[in-house]
């Protein structure tokens, strides 16, 4: 008797431990999509802060040019400026 309660103990705990095991496993999916999900997001980011860092150049150069009448030092500066700017902003404005 005593070795039959041991054997069904036995089968018993092993039973709990594989339910046990297999419920609290996350699906590999799961990492994959989170994974995927982020390299995305960064991506997104790094390509809206170059277009937005183009587009600052553009317009901080037409500005720089504006207020220095043309000279090249008012039109590399505003450029410059522009491009530090507009890179911040669409980096901060992208949503994801």
């Amino acid at each position: 008797m005593r070795k039959l309660m041991l054997a069904g103990a036995l089968i018993g705990s092993l039973g709990v431990a594989s339910v046990a095991d297999t419920a609290g496993a996350q699906p590999y999916y799961h990492h994959n999509y989170h994974h995927r999900y982020y390299r995305n997001c960064h991506y997104q980011r790094h390509r809206a802060g170059a277009i937005g860092a183009v587009a600052g150049a553009i317009g901080g150069g037409i500005i720089g040019s504006a207020i220095t009448h043309g000279r090249a030092g008012g039109t590399l500066l505003g450029a410059g400026a522009g491009a530090l700017t507009g890179n911040a902003i669409a980096r901060n404005s992208s949503r994801c």
